[in-house]
């Protein structure tokens, strides 16, 4: 973790958390005091309570609830949980990232056809994906907010449009890893916590002011509906990590078994069944992640194990140094499904390192982008780039 900031006497979070986290008078952060109501809740009383919430949806004539799904993180449990728990009729929907892995598509296709849903899924131009997906790393440093704003987007659109008010989410983050609320606060999606968390303050309204190219109708398939939207059709979304003792290691050995849900090792993350749909999410997206916020994914997979006793923190510290000092693998095939030369691709990356603090490189990381001329960076057109790399569903690669 950045050396900035306080650390937890528990975990590996420090005060400077995108999130907001904060310690108390024992040095205990409050991701780690919420995390403790796990063991103290009724979760039969809080299940009890979900299914007093999702039994007055039920409908006779159409669907009963919208459940966003992607092929990893929390799909299966979540549809799991939908159907054979609360015995709903869901909607699936999914935005297309547009670069999927073959064990991504994998998953989704065993999602779709073991669960009684009907499937909606969205797919963006992929050239006005490449130009966001290239704005956004240039001038924030992600290659994911366009996927984020899809996914937090469309399952909302689609319950305005279709008069399906609930929506089911899996985990909340907030809640789950810095203790933004209590699990008995029972939070909602909002369309605030999506622009200033999800979206990092930048929403697709926002975008323009990086690249005047842009024109409304190039982002109007991730525009979120406004509140008087919202509440004309009464919708609401809420999160099942609320109801239910949230705990994803033992949930993915669970849809492992049961539903022959599949994973995939990274070179950043000791854990193979988070993220395994998105071929850059556990690796170049997270030497981005960790130049900006000084983390990677391997520290919140640590800091999740800690609370859940399944390792202590002078070992979580040890496989975080390792793994956060560890190179990408496919940043090559990202440059060239971006669009971008590899040359200018490091470039981008040298730029982004240069605004980190130089504490916090291992020394492996100092040796590969010393070696990196600082030339300006230059876009090269996308107009006819074929999906070679990354397979796109929905697009017929």
């Amino acid at each position: 973790m950045s050396t900035s900031g306080i650390q937890c006497t528990k975990c590996l979070y420090t005060t400077n958390h995108p999130l907001g986290l904060i310690l108390n008078k024992e040095g205990v952060c409050s991701g780690c005091l919420v995390h403790e109501e796990k063991d103290k809740l009724d979760w039969n009383n809080r299940f009890q309570l979900l299914k007093k919430i999702t039994d007055s949806y039920k409908s006779n004539s159409n669907y009963d609830c919208i459940v966003p799904v992607t092929g990893g993180q929390d799909s299966f449990y979540i549809a799991h949980i939908v159907i054979n728990k609360l015995n709903l009729n869901p909607l699936f929907v999914n935005f297309n990232r547009n670069f999927n892995s073959a064990v991504g598509l994998k998953n989704l296709a065993q999602l779709k056809t073991i669960f009684p849903a009907d499937f909606r899924q969205f797919t963006i131009n992929p050239v006005i994906a490449r130009k966001v997906i290239r704005t956004t790393m240039i001038n924030m440093g992600t290659i994911n907010w366009l996927w984020i704003a899809g996914q937090t987007s469309l399952p909302v659109r689609l319950a305005s449009e279709l008069n399906i008010p609930l929506i089911i989410w899996g985990g909340h983050q907030g809640v789950e890893q810095v203790g933004m609320y209590s699990h008995t606060d029972e939070a909602e999606m909002t369309l605030r916590y999506r622009k200033e968390h999800d979206l990092m303050g930048i929403d697709e309204n926002d975008i323009f002011r990086f690249d005047p190219d842009f024109s409304p109708n190039d982002l109007s398939c991730i525009s979120y509906p406004s509140d008087e939207q919202l509440n004309k059709n009464g919708t609401r979304g809420i999160y099942l990590s609320n109801y239910l003792r949230w705990d994803p290691v033992k949930q993915h050995e669970f849809v492992r078994e049961k539903y022959g849900y599949v994973g995939q090792k990274s070179n950043r993350t000791y854990y193979e069944f988070d993220n395994p749909d998105c071929p850059v999410y556990n690796d170049l997206q997270d030497l981005l992640k960790f130049v900006r916020l000084g983390y990677g994914k391997v520290t919140d997979q640590l800091v999740r194990d800690i609370r859940h006793k399944r390792i202590n923190l002078t070992k979580a510290k040890k496989l975080e140094k390792k793994y956060l000092g560890k190179m990408p693998s496919e940043v090559s095939n990202f440059a060239n499904w971006l669009g971008i030369s590899s040359e200018n691709f490091d470039i981008l990356l040298l730029s982004l390192v240069n605004n980190f603090s130089e504490q916090v490189l291992t020394e492996n990381w100092r040796d590969y982008f010393s070696n990196l001329s600082k030339n300006s960076f230059k876009k090269v057109r996308i107009d006819n780039l074929i999906d070679e790399d990354y397979l796109n569903y929905g697009k017929g690669i």
